[in-house]
């Protein structure tokens, strides 16, 4: 007998009976077992099962789908190949049995979050949009022919690339027309991107994947022009809320080539920036974008190359006004020194944001705990900071520990390997969790308010029915 793919598999195996009930005394004389699927495996099957297994043998020549009745419709969908052409299966085919089918046939385990609200469809479609990009390869100018995109477009809202192709000679060209230095460009997205306008959240990394023997610098190096077409394809992103070019060779050159259009942008909430080689120069057009961008909400930047001069003017732009309120800056793994931290630390004194702020291996020096501990006094918006593996000492320790006794806004604090005591990490614990119960307890105390406010009007009510009531009452008697 044939479960459908409609009926849930927990639901098979809960009306399974255990091997125990099968031993009791006079299952063996039996004759209805009404919990049997395999009753009718050696049956020959109906002539409607036969019609729907030729049917999904030449689904690809005949697509008959719609016209099938319901159950009809359920056993097709278990049948049919997982290599259906895009162009055919896209438009025609909607449900999820089947998208989950292809997914785990040509993918397998998903190895990255899944959205909110999420489909098996657009799961795989977003899949198999970042494999075409990934293999197009840029000698034979793949990106100028992927008319499957505008097919794509309705079910793509994000895009991983983990990988970009190499500039390798074309097969056609003969043995010295190869040039002695080979282009190092990639694919341009600008041919990409209008062809996807739906996209949100974009993700690219500038490398190369399973190269084994193969293996090439150039395979991991990134041009100025690249950086500069990515900078254009994104202005055709007019839903972009979140962008990510990381674990890239990134440097102040193409920072300032990607700046130079990413400052035009007006949607970006997110931008994360982190594990490239970002300086000084880059990390000031950073701040430059920083100080016009309406809508930047988070700023990742962590493992670059920025010290004293970029980190200066990341503070110079947070305290413009034309900055927007940003709540997230990650900094952490970047040589950032005494210098750089106080350029931070001042826009700290001076500005209402971020609420989270991360300085983590920051190259902290004797002088720099003290400089905290002051700007915890006076600042009262930071939430979360996070200042591990940076040296405080017991010394700095101790200031921590002073400031954080009249501070009651910071809510958490990393402190994980600064070398301060034991006692001292026990206070600074006792202090935030004050903190976090004290903002419960402000918000449970506004919703009992709200609730006797809301009693006290009922009572007011009810008191006047009586009244009226008792009125009425009287009027009856007399």
């Amino acid at each position: 007998m044939r479960v459908p793919h409609t009926v849930s598999k927990l639901l098979v195996e809960l009306h399974t009976p255990s091997p125990e009930c099968l031993d009791l005394i006079g299952e063996d004389q039996r004759q209805i077992l009404a919990e049997d699927l395999n009753w009718n495996n050696g049956e020959v099957p109906t002539l409607v099962d036969l019609c729907v297994k030729k049917i999904a043998e030449k689904f690809e020549e005949r697509p008959y789908f719609d016209e099938l009745p319901c159950e009809d419709r359920d056993h097709l969908l278990e049948l049919i190949s997982t290599n259906l052409p895009l162009e055919m299966a896209i438009p025609l085919i909607n449900d999820e049995y089947y998208w989950k089918r292809r997914y785990d046939d040509h993918f397998g385990v998903i190895t990255y979050r899944k959205p909110f609200p999420w489909q098996w469809k657009s799961l795989y479609i977003e899949r198999e949009v970042r494999r075409i990009i990934e293999h197009a390869e840029p000698q034979y100018a793949d990106e100028e022919s992927m008319d499957i995109l505008d097919l794509c477009a309705p079910y793509v809202k994000r895009l991983f690339v983990t990988q970009l192709q190499l500039w390798k000679p074309p097969l056609t060209i003969e043995k010295e027309d190869i040039p002695d230095e080979w282009p190092i460009d990639h694919i341009n997205f600008t041919f990409i991107t209008p062809k996807l306008p739906l996209i949100e959240e974009f993700d690219i990394i500038f490398g190369m994947n399973d190269v084994k023997e193969d293996f090439n610098w150039n395979m991991f190096k990134i041009t100025v022009s690249d950086c500069q077409r990515l900078g254009k394809a994104i202005l055709d992103l007019k839903l972009l809320k979140v962008l990510r070019i990381h674990k890239s060779n990134i440097e102040d050159k193409h920072c300032q080539a990607l700046m130079q259009n990413l400052i035009k942008n007006k949607t970006i909430v997110v931008l994360d920036l982190s594990n490239c080689k970002i300086g000084d120069q880059g990390t000031l057009c950073i701040a430059k974008v920083l100080m016009n961008h309406p809508t930047l909400r988070k700023l990742i930047l962590t493992n670059n190359l920025i010290g004293q001069i970029g980190a200066e003017g990341l503070g110079y732009g947070l305290i413009q006004d034309t900055c927007p309120p940003l709540e997230s800056l990650i900094l952490r793994l970047n040589p950032l020194g005494h210098a750089g931290v106080m350029g931070i630390l001042r826009a700290l004194v001076r500005c209402s944001f971020p609420t989270e702020l991360s300085l983590s291996s920051c190259l902290f020096e004797d002088e720099t705990p003290e400089k905290i501990s002051k700007v915890l006094n006076w600042n009262d918006t930071l939430q979360v900071l996070d200042v591990s593996n940076n040296w405080f000492g017991e010394y700095g320790g101790d200031l921590m520990v002073e400031s954080l006794k009249d501070n009651t806004s910071l809510l958490w604090l990393d402190m994980r390997e600064t070398d301060i005591t034991p006692q001292q990490n026990m206070l600074i614990r006792k202090y935030l969790l004050r903190n976090r119960n004290d903002s419960v307890e402000e918000d449970e105390a506004s919703i009992v308010e709200s609730e006797e406010q809301t009693g006290e009007d009922q009572d007011e009510e009810v008191m006047e029915e009586s009244i009226e009531d008792v009125h009425e009452n009287v009027e009856e008697m007399e």
